[in-house]
């Protein structure tokens, strides 16, 4: 290996948490860190305790829910930055719990936020509640740095995130009690990049076989051919641009209309390919139809890395930057692709609920 090549070689991350972690119990058992026990006995108390976290629901659901708000916000990419907060030793003279994450918008503007995970087995009775205390120790913490608190729901049976201040669903004794709803009205996720998605029906992936190639169709209707081509089209118009072909894909792949096929494509006795239809599930008949917000695409496609059935098999999935970032400056006077693009604003005239 040369020395050009050595330079190249990708940096390997310091375990500065799992020190930190080793550090602490080290202390709390009067271990010297250069004893040679220490590394079995720590790993000998970290398996338990790793087997009860990975059998604890709660925790494992809520754990990639906010690694999936900073993958939403991170694909959205309406941010100038975007950090964990809550992590590190928090010295204070009050009770102070810090929020998930701080973020910096484009103007400048700085928010604290906390992600919330709500499921209720009933679909039209979704609420999130919070404690007096609980929300106390949260803004405490962002008076005591000069910063707003927001809270980032997420609605996971409806797969919504609403981003909201937690001071207009305050009761009078100081908890917090607000419905899906009324979160939806007051969401401020637009700030973050959330937009609503429209184009015009269907959107068709077009498989074509490789003319070179043996190419059969049998009896029983078993297709028999290698792909040769594979085009996107808006209703009957090709996409060539990149960006049009790339959001077309996310939209088929990940949005909220129906795909049906594959359907055959026939040039005399021999398959010529198939093809792949997305429409709308129920259609409006106004030549546009909504395809879903940015961060519902997303999320599906987050869940795709994440979820098997009802079991999560990663707390981490990627982000997609390249996905809607486009949208800021999209060319809809050229594009092949049509698009609508809603940016909804929170409502003034959502009330705070009164109940305990």
């Amino acid at each position: 290996m040369s020395e050009e090549d050595k330079s190249e070689q990708p940096k390997r991350q310091k375990a500065f948490e799992l020190l930190a972690s080793a550090a602490i119990f080290a202390r709390k058992n009067g271990i010297a860190l250069n004893d040679p026990a220490l590394v079995e006995r720590f790993m000998a108390d970290a398996e338990p305790r790793l087997q009860e976290a990975l059998s604890d629901p709660a925790l494992i659901h809520g754990s990639r829910i906010e690694r999936l708000f900073e993958a939403t916000v991170l694909s959205l990419g309406r941010f100038k930055l975007l950090k964990t907060e809550d992590v590190g030793r928090v010295h204070s003279t009050e009770t102070f719990r810090a929020p998930d994450f701080r973020v910096v918008l484009n103007d400048g503007e700085q928010w604290l936020v906390e992600v919330k995970n709500v499921r209720s087995k009933e679909p039209f009775k979704q609420e999130l509640r919070m404690s007096r205390a609980y929300l106390s120790s949260l803004r405490s913490y962002a008076d005591a740095v000069g910063t707003p608190l927001k809270l980032a729901i997420y609605w996971s049976l409806w797969k919504l995130w609403s981003v909201i201040s937690p001071e207009r669903f305050q009761s009078s004794n100081g908890s917090l009690r607000v419905s899906m709803q009324e979160a939806v009205l007051a969401s401020e996720f637009e700030r973050l990049g959330e937009v609503l998605i429209m184009t015009k029906p269907p959107l068709r992936l077009v498989l074509g076989a490789a003319t070179d190639m043996p190419r059969s169709l049998s009896e029983e209707g078993l297709a028999n051919f290698i792909i040769g081509s594979a085009k996107v089209f808006s209703r009957d118009v090709e996409l060539t641009d990149p960006k049009d072909r790339k959001l077309a894909q996310v939209f088929l792949f990940h949005g909220e209309w129906a795909v049906d096929g594959p359907f055959a494509l026939m040039d005399g006795d021999e398959i010529a390919g198939v093809e792949f239809v997305a429409k709308p599930v129920e259609p409006t008949n106004q030549g546009w139809d909504g395809i879903g917000t940015a961060s519902r695409i997303f999320s599906s496609f987050y869940a795709d890395q994440t979820i098997d059935g009802d079991q999560v098999i990663q707390l981490d999935g990627e982000p997609a930057p390249d996905w809607f970032a486009p949208l800021a400056s999209w060319d809809f006077k050229n594009s092949k692709l049509p698009l609508l693009l809603g940016r909804i604003q929170p409502s003034d005239g959502v009330k705070a609920s009164t109940g305990d």
